[in-house]
C-alpha cells in the first residue's frame, strides 16, 4: 500500500511538474510577446529600454543598441531582414532570443529580451517543484506504511486466530478419528469373516460387508481432509530451512512407493525421470515431496483400470518441470480455475462425481507458490489430465 500511495503521488507530482513548467512557459512567452512589443512600438531612441531588453535602432546609415546589449546580438538584431515586422526571434550567442520589429518611416526598431532572465526563472521554478515533490512522495509513502499496517493489522490478527482455530481442531480431532478409524477395520473384520462362514449366498452378509468397506474408506477420507488441514495450518506460520533438492530423483521416490497402491486400482505407473542431479531446486523436501506425492494420489484415484500414469521431470528455461500426465476422466477447462481452491469439486462426469481434490491440490498450489513456483493443469491429449508443477532451478553448486 505504500509503494502504491507513493508511486501515485510521484506520479501526480510528475505531471504537476511538467503541467506547471508548460503552462509558465506561455505565459512567460505571452508577457515577453507584450513587452518587446511595447518596447518597441513607444522606442524612440534605445537609450531608455526597460529592465530585461534591449533595442536596436537600424536606419541607412547604421545602427544603434542599448549599451549593455552584447555585441554579437546587437549585430545580428541590426541585420533582421527589413521585410520582417512583428514578433520574431533571433539567433546569437548559441541562443534563441524573443524580439518584436517596428517598422517607422524608414526606421526601424527591434525589440530584444534578455531570455536569460526567463531561463533562471524557469529552473528555479522546476527545482523548488522537484524539491517538493519528493518531499511529497516521502511523506505520502510514510503515510501509505502506517496507514496500510493499521488497516491489514486487524485482518492479520483474524487469520492468525483463524489458523490457530485450524490447527487445534485438526489436532484433537485426529485421534477420535484413528480410533473410529481402527473401530471400523475391526467391525469389517468381523463383518468378513461372518460373510465367509456363511458363503456367498447370503446377500444381506454381502450388503453389510460393502457398507463397512464404505464405512473403512469414508473414515480414511475424513481423516486425510483433517491431515490436510494440520498441515495447510502448519505451512502458513511455520518457516522451515530451505536446501537443494533433486526433484527428479524425489519423484522417481515418490513413483516407486506409489506402485503397490497403483497396481491394486489396476494402474501402471511409469517413471521417466531425467537423470539424477539435473533437476535440482532450492526448498523444503517434505513439502515438495507432498506436493508431487498429491499430484500421482490424484491422479491415480481418477484413472481408470488398464490406463497408466506418466511421471516426468525436465529442466526447461531456468525452472525444473514435473508432469504428472493421467489418461482418466479428464478436467473441464471451465473446473481449471477452481481446481486449486480447498474443497473445489470438478464437474466432468463419472461415477465419483467428478474429479473430487478436497485439499490436496490448494496444499500443492501452496507449496509451489511458496517455492516461486506455479501449478498449470491441461487436458492430456487423448482424454485425461496433466498436472504440472514449475519451479525455478537452483544455481550451480
Amino acid at each position: 500500500m505504500a509503494l502504491r500511495v507513493g508511486a501515485t503521488t510521484a506520479l501526480v507530482v510528475l505531471l504537476a511538474i511538467i503541467g506547471t513548467a508548460v503552462l509558465f512557459d506561455r505565459q512567460q512567452l505571452a508577457e515577453i510577446r507584450g513587452r518587446t512589443e511595447t518596447t518597441a512600438r513607444t522606442a524612440d531612441d534605445v537609450v531608455d529600454a526597460p529592465p530585461g531588453t534591449w533595442l536596436v535602432k537600424v536606419t541607412d546609415s547604421g545602427h544603434e543598441a542599448t549599451r549593455s546589449m552584447p555585441a554579437g546580438l546587437a549585430a545580428a538584431a541590426s541585420a533582421v531582414d527589413p521585410d520582417v515586422s512583428g514578433p520574431t526571434s533571433i539567433t546569437a550567442d548559441g541562443r534563441s532570443w524573443p524580439a518584436w520589429v517596428d517598422q517607422r518611416e524608414g526606421v526601424r526598431y527591434v525589440a530584444v529580451y534578455d531570455i536569460r532572465l526567463h531561463t533562471g526563472e524557469e529552473q528555479r521554478l522546476l527545482v523548488s517543484t522537484a524539491a517538493a515533490g519528493v518531499v511529497g512522495v516521502l511523506l505520502a509513502a510514510l503515510t501509505g506504511l502506517l496507514a496500510g499496517r493499521r488497516a491489514v493489522r486487524p485482518l492479520g490478527e483474524a487469520m492468525e486466530l483463524q489458523r490457530q482455530f485450524v490447527a487445534d481442531a485438526s489436532h484433537e480431532l485426529r485421534t477420535p478419528l484413528a480410533v473410529i478409524s481402527t473401530r471400523a477395520q475391526m467391525l469389517r473384520r468381523h463383518v468378513a469373516a461372518d460373510a465367509a462362514a456363511a458363503g456367498g449366498g447370503d446377500s444381506a452378509a454381502v450388503r453389510r460387508l460393502a457398507e463397512v468397506d464404505q464405512l473403512v474408506h469414508d473414515t480414511e477420507a475424513m481423516a486425510d481432509v483433517v491431515s490436510d488441514l494440520l498441515l495447510s495450518a502448519q505451512l502458513e506460520h511455520v518457516d522451515e530451512v530451505a536446501e537443494r533438492v533433486d526433484l527428479g530423483s524425489l519423484a522417481a521416490e515418490v513413483v516407486t512407493s506409489l506402485m503397490p497402491y497403483a497396481a491394486d486400482h489396476g494402474v501402471t505407473l511409469v517413471d521417466e525421470a531425467s537423470e539424477a542431479g539435473v533437476c535440482v531446486v532450492e526448498g523444503v523436501r517434505p513439502s515438495l515431496r507432498r506436493s508431487v506425492l498429491a499430484l500421482v494420489d490424484n491422479a491415480i484415484a481418477h484413472s481408470e483400470k488398464g490406463t497408466q500414469v506418466e511421471v516426468r521431470s525436465s529442466v526447461e528455461d531456468g525452472h525444473v518441470r514435473v508432469d504428472v500426465v493421467d489418461h482418466g476422466d479428464g478436467v473441464d477447462a471451465a473446473d481449471v480455475e477452481h481446481l486449486s481452491r480447498r474443497f473445489s469439486r470438478g464437474g466432468s462426469g463419472g461415477g465419483s462425481g467428478g474429479r473430487r481434490v478436497g485439499l490436496g491440490l490448494a496444499l500443492v498450489t501452496q507449496i509451489v507458490r511458496s517455492h516461486g513456483g506455479r501449478m498449470d493443469v491441461a487436458e492430456t491429449p487423448g482424454g485425461g489430465a496433466t498436472f504440472t508443477l514449475l519451479i525455478p532451478a537452483a544455481a550451480a553448486d
